[in-house]
C-alpha cells in the first residue's frame, strides 16, 4: 500500500461517527470478523470505516427489501436492486460525525471492545449524579430545626429526612 493510501486510512480511523439504524428492524452485520447488532432506531458510536461498512450493508438491505416488495426481483428489466446514488443517499442519513481522535493499537477484539467502551464513555450523554453524604443529611435536618442524633447511621438519618418530607405542612 502506498503512503498516501495509508495516510487516508489512518485519517478515516480517527473520525468518530454515530451510526443510526434508520430501518424498522434490528440490523446485524460483521466488520473485521466481529458481529455487530444495532436495534431499530438506535445509535452506535464507531470509527468511520466500521460505520461506513455497516451503513453500506444497511442501505443495501433496505433498498433490496423495498424493491423486492414492489416486484423488482421478478422484473427482467430491473438490472439492480440499488444504485450507488441510492446507497450514498441512505448512508448520509445513517452516519453523522461526532468527533475525531487518535486510533489505539491492540488485538482486534480487545481493541474493538475497549474502543466501544471509550466511545460510549466519551460521546454518550450522562446524567449528573451527586453522592449525598451523612453531613449533607445532617445539614438538611438542622435547616428544618430538627434535633439530630449524629450517632445514627446515614441510612437512619436519611429515613428521618424522608419522613419529614412526606409529612404535609
Amino acid at each position: 500500500m502506498d503512503n498516501k493510501a495509508e495516510q487516508l486510512a489512518e485519517e478515516r480511523e480517527r473520525i468518530i461517527v454515530r451510526f443510526t439504524n434508520i430501518d424498522k428492524e434490528s440490523f446485524t452485520h460483521s466488520y473485521r470478523g466481529i458481529s455487530i447488532t444495532v436495534d431499530a432506531g438506535k445509535d452506535y458510536v464507531a470509527r468511520l470505516p466500521e460505520a461506513d461498512h455497516l451503513a453500506t450493508h444497511l442501505a443495501r438491505k433496505i433498498l433490496a427489501r423495498d424493491k423486492k416488495a414492489r416486484g423488482a426481483k421478478d422484473d427482467p428489466k430491473a438490472s439492480t436492486l440499488w444504485t450507488n446514488e441510492e446507497i450514498d443517499e441512505l448512508k448520509s442519513r445513517v452516519i453523522q460525525q461526532v468527533g475525531s481522535e487518535s486510533p489505539k493499537t491492540m488485538t482486534l477484539e480487545e481493541a474493538h471492545k475497549r474502543d466501544q467502551e471509550a466511545l460510549k464513555e466519551r460521546y454518550e450523554p450522562k446524567a449528573p449524579v451527586k453522592e449525598v453524604t451523612k453531613a449533607d443529611i445532617i445539614r438538611d435536618l438542622k435547616a428544618r430545626d430538627v434535633e439530630v442524633d449524629v450517632n445514627k447511621s446515614k441510612e437512619e438519618l436519611l429515613q428521618q429526612l424522608m419522613e419529614l418530607e412526606a409529612q404535609p405542612e
